[in-house]
């Protein structure tokens, strides 16, 4: 058996309503506007969170492939590629592979091309995601009441009422060796619970971030920063705050436990247990409070605002927050950028059917 190899992030490129570039993504400033870009006159929410500037599908994929593997000095035409998208391209990117699996898509998509690198069966790929807000899905969120009927995405946040859509096109060059940042961890699970909300308990999402630790050979008090899923919607941001407290521990602002009327289920089960009352907590913000759900390319824009955000030293806020739920008992970053205080991150997504995503990096 081959020995594992590092795998090193070589090159990035992003796009959002936020604008162009990673340094763009940590503006803090919420990007939602009504949309102009299809008639919403005959739907409950007309806002997302849009880029002005954005030009086709195929245009962005290609501006942003070329751009981060020129910042990583590898020829695209030659770099394999995978590719994550929500419909079919008009083009032929001649990926290896196109994945299509909700919003856990470009992030399985890191973790095969991690895998493929660490156990030296390719040395460089590139992995690149694109969604740019469309009607279809729009209508599709709006009519399963999804979207936020007041204009925000409100993270963790009581009164929170839903998620908006965004603009998102990303690509990350990883290659064995050393780089601009290192992932170091990545894992995968199942809530096998409901076709479209998560298990109230989170551990599904537990399950998949102590399989990232693990990988990462890290302890959870080695991460000094979640990029969460969270949506902004009541019964996933739950969730995902029952995942997170159990495995990082509780944050005093909110009632530390399970969230009010569930019920961990065999919490003893295979090592499984709730650290209620743990304390301390990590450091939280979910950045589509700023950016919006970019559903497919979701995992891959998230991960990149994640390495900038360490490679900068500075947190990025958990905009729309109104007030502490008492069912999120999580750190969430409020009010101004926090300083890094650890060079470990992790990035976490969740897609309906229950599928579930961790990725952990490191820099310096």
């Amino acid at each position: 058996m081959s020995e594992a190899r590092p795998v090193a992030v070589t090159g990035l490129s992003i796009m959002t309503a936020l604008g162009r570039g990673a340094s763009a993504q940590l503006s803090g400033t919420p990007a939602f506007v009504e949309v102009t870009r299809f008639d919403t006159s005959n739907r409950r929410t007309r806002h997302a969170a849009i880029a002005p500037d954005a030009g086709t599908l195929e245009e962005e994929l290609d501006q942003a492939i070329a751009a981060a593997c020129a910042q990583s000095g590898v020829d695209s035409k030659t770099t394999p590629l995978l590719l994550a998208l929500h419909t079919p391209s008009g083009r032929d990117f001649g990926q290896l592979r196109t994945y299509t699996s909700a919003c856990v898509s470009a992030s399985t998509a890191l973790a095969d091309a991690a895998t493929l690198i660490r156990h030296g069966r390719l040395d460089r790929l590139v992995v690149a995601a694109a969604y740019l807000v469309e009607p279809h899905q729009y209508a599709l969120f709006d009519a399963g009441r999804a979207l936020s009927t007041d204009g925000a995405v409100r993270p963790f946040s009581l009164n929170r009422t839903g998620t908006l859509l965004g603009d998102g096109v990303a690509a990350v060059v990883l290659q064995a060796g050393e780089g601009l940042a290192e992932l170091v961890g990545w894992s995968r699970a199942g809530d096998a619970h409901h076709p479209v909300q998560p298990a109230p308990d989170g551990r599904g999402l537990s399950t998949a971030i102590a399989g990232a630790l693990h990988k990462a050979h890290l302890a959870p008090s080695d991460i000094g920063y979640v990029n969460a899923n969270a949506t902004g919607t009541p019964l996933a941001d739950t969730a995902e705050a029952a995942a997170l407290t159990h495995t990082f521990g509780g944050f005093p602002h909110a009632l530390v436990g399970s969230p009010p009327g569930i019920r961990w289920v065999n919490p003893q089960r295979d090592g499984f247990t709730h650290q209620t009352g743990a304390g301390g907590g990590v450091a939280v913000s979910s950045t589509k409070g700023v950016h919006g759900h970019a559903l497919e390319a979701s995992g891959l824009v998230e991960f990149v605002v994640t390495v900038q955000a360490l490679r900068e030293g500075k947190l990025p806020v958990n905009a729309g927050y109104l007030a502490a739920d008492p069912a999120c008992a999580v750190d969430v970053i409020l009010d101004a950028p926090r300083p890094a205080t650890s060079p470990y991150g992790i990035s976490v997504n969740s897609a309906f059917g229950g599928a579930n995503t961790a990725l952990v990096v490191r820099v310096g």
